[in-house]
């Protein structure tokens, strides 16, 4: 039975006019992405990067617990859903920034079904729209076509509180910041620009006619210019007065704590730890709670999503790689699965492999005591009961 149980979109040619400004690439005068503020950005760039760089997987409910699937649509899924974006990290990636950007919490793909039956790829849809269609439905209108709900892939981020089948995202939150920050930054380049300020101010006495351009120009080449950069210049004693001026500061120019308050509101509003954006010093625990809080939840709804729409069996499920999400220094993630392995946990090439070690064979599982393997585990002499002893004790040997 395959597991591809989507069938290919029907489309359905709409009127144009109710395909919006936003298809278009076109925006009205004073309009701005989230992503025009760097600092926006870079709380996009840091959530996406963390997502699409993780491992996505199928996994499969057992009587012995869930175990991972290696088929061809898990490998299709977590190595390239749209062959014109070659890798899956770049598929992931434009998903999640639409999710958390212009897609104002909704992100929509387009699966595309081969002949088989099996699934060619999943197409990104930029710039489509999602409209209400009655009370409790909707259509998503995209380059001139109408799809049914049922036949696109619809990643949302939050439920919107009017029309909770659509997503919510940041937009009405961080547009406010994100204009802020683009006209601190504007500010700041303009005022700091050497063309309205020069780097030096001559004072000449007042006996000195330069009343025209011609004057001052002379006056310039005669005195202030030099054929070999780096001279120092000789001017008559008492004839002219030069003051230099220093470029403004963030601090001269009084806003530079309203920024970094911008940046603290707009790190808080992504729920992004100030540090990745430049304010404060790293710390493991902030950045695993952002893990937990944030990025956690994105991973859900996308898994929750795939997971609906593409599996048929009702005991397979897609999964991100939550162990590779989190900020583990190496020597805490080695100890964490030694203490595991300890316990037959884990096998040897399971530790190996978080070491970045090649796997060596060690695929048993052993517990501490004389590390023996863990189906031996009953057998250790201590356990057996002594004869000798007529009482059916143990023996401590």
């Amino acid at each position: 039975m395959p597991l591809f149980s989507r069938r290919s979109a029907k489309k359905k040619k709409t009127d144009q006019t109710a395909v919006w400004f936003v298809e278009s690439g076109r925006f009205p005068a004073g309009y701005y992405r989230l992503i025009d503020a760097p600092e926006v950005a870079a709380c996009i760039d840091r959530i996406t990067a963390i997502i699409a760089g993780a491992t996505i997987a199928e996994f499969e409910n057992t009587k012995k617990g869930d175990v991972r699937v290696r088929d061809a649509l898990s490998r299709f899924v977590d190595f390239c859903p749209w062959p014109p974006m070659s890798t899956r990290s770049n598929w992931m990636s434009w998903v999640v920034s639409t999710l958390i950007g212009e897609g104002d919490g909704n992100a929509f793909c387009l699966p595309h079904i081969g002949f088989a039956g099996q699934l060619d790829g999943l197409e990104p849809m930029p710039d489509a729209a999602a409209v209400t269609d009655g009370e409790n439905s909707y259509r998503v209108l995209w380059r001139g076509a109408e799809f049914h709900p049922d036949d696109v892939l619809h990643f949302r981020l939050f439920a919107d509180l009017r029309e909770p089948w659509l997503g919510r995202g940041y937009r009405a939150s961080a547009s406010a910041i994100a204009g802020s920050l683009l006209q601190a930054s504007e500010l700041k380049t303009n005022l700091t620009s050497p063309r309205y300020k020069p780097p030096l101010v001559v004072a000449v006495n007042s006996d000195t006619d330069l009343s025209t351009d011609e004057d001052r120009e002379m006056f310039r080449s005669k005195y202030l210019e030099d054929d070999d950069s780096g001279k120092p210049w000789i001017l008559p004693a008492d004839f002219v007065k030069i003051d230099q001026i220093k470029p403004l500061t963030l601090t001269d120019l009084a806003i530079k704590d309203t920024m970094e308050l911008d940046k603290r509101t707009a790190a808080s509003i992504f729920g992004v730890p100030p540090f990745l954006l430049g304010l404060g010093s790293f710390s493991e625990s902030e950045f695993n709670g952002f893990i937990r809080t944030t990025i956690v939840p994105i991973c859900k709804s996308i898994e929750q999503e795939l997971t609906a729409k593409l599996l048929v069996s009702p005991n397979r499920y897609f999964k991100f790689n939550r162990r590779h999400l989190f900020g583990y220094d190496l020597q805490t993630l080695i100890n964490l699965d030694l203490a595991m392995a300890d316990r037959g946990y884990l096998n040897g090439d399971e530790v190996r492999e978080d070491a970045f070690l090649e796997p060596a064979g060690l695929t048993e599982f052993k517990v501490l005591e004389n590390y023996i393997p863990i189906d031996m585990i009953g057998q250790q002499k201590k356990l057996v009961p002594d004869s000798g002893t007529g009482e059916g004790g143990y023996s401590n040997e």
